[in-house]
């Protein structure tokens, strides 16, 4: 992993944009194993953050994602309660018989392997005092097999991207939409088919189908539900 992190600094240091940012972040930790990726703010200046403020990237299967805000799983979720608390990388499975967990953090396990979740691995970031974030990876078909020595590089590359993420939405600000996408993002995350859309903004399912991914790509994300939280988090729709 460490022969990487030269390589994913220096063509971070060239992306301009945050939706080509998490892109790039996604397929590069895909080479490490990682299905699946999360990366959410938690606090900012020492005050917690909403679920809809904290979201960064949610690639995750739509299903789960469903059923943990229909759970609202965020406001127990034990691997972000963790991930505050400590400063390393930590597998996700091995905070699972603490003592200290309530019903519905020992649920939330069970919820994670019925999902077909086999391993995870969550790592805690840091930048300003007080802003803690945490990057989430995970698969379905194998147990990670991490030195100590490969979960501090997996944090270093964490860090640096936090970071340039910081960077890049304090100096370009968020993703500009046009007005006719911006609509369409409000329908989403509203919960409406494109056939609905199509209906309610009077154009064809084929233009419809075209500003959602337009909406995808700028924004970074791959699907619905993670386009309207995206949407949230960086103040271009309400919640």
């Amino acid at each position: 992993m460490n022969d990487h992190i030269d390589d994913f600094i220096h063509d971070t240091l060239q992306i301009r944009e945050t939706g080509a940012l998490k892109r790039y972040f996604v397929e590069f930790v895909g080479g490490f194993g990682f299905e699946h990726v999360a990366y959410h703010y938690l606090a900012e200046g020492f005050k917690r953050l909403s679920r809809q403020k904290g979201f960064r990237i949610w690639k995750v299967p739509e299903p789960y994602i469903e059923h943990y805000l229909a759970v609202k799983a965020f406001e127990f979720d034990p691997l972000m309660e963790q991930a505050r608390q400590r400063s390393v990388p930590f597998h996700w499975y091995d905070i699972e018989d603490l003592p200290s967990l309530s019903n519905d953090q020992k649920q939330f396990f069970v919820d994670l392997r019925a999902a077909g979740f086999r391993d995870g691995v969550a790592v805690p970031v840091y930048a300003r005092p007080g802003d803690i974030a945490y990057f989430s990876f995970a698969a379905t078909d194998r147990v990670f097999d991490f030195s100590r020595a490969d979960l501090l590089q997996l944090q270093a590359i964490c860090q640096h991207m936090h970071l340039r993420y910081n960077e890049l939405t304090e100096t370009v600000g968020a993703p500009k939409l046009s007005p006719r996408e911006l609509q369409v993002l409000e329908l989403i995350a509203q919960g409406k088919s494109n056939t609905l859309m199509g209906e309610a903004l009077g154009i064809s399912p084929n233009t419809v189908d075209t500003l959602v991914r337009r909406c995808f790509e700028k924004l970074g994300v791959s699907s619905r539900v993670e386009a309207a939280l995206a949407g949230v988090a960086l103040g271009i729709i309400l919640p």
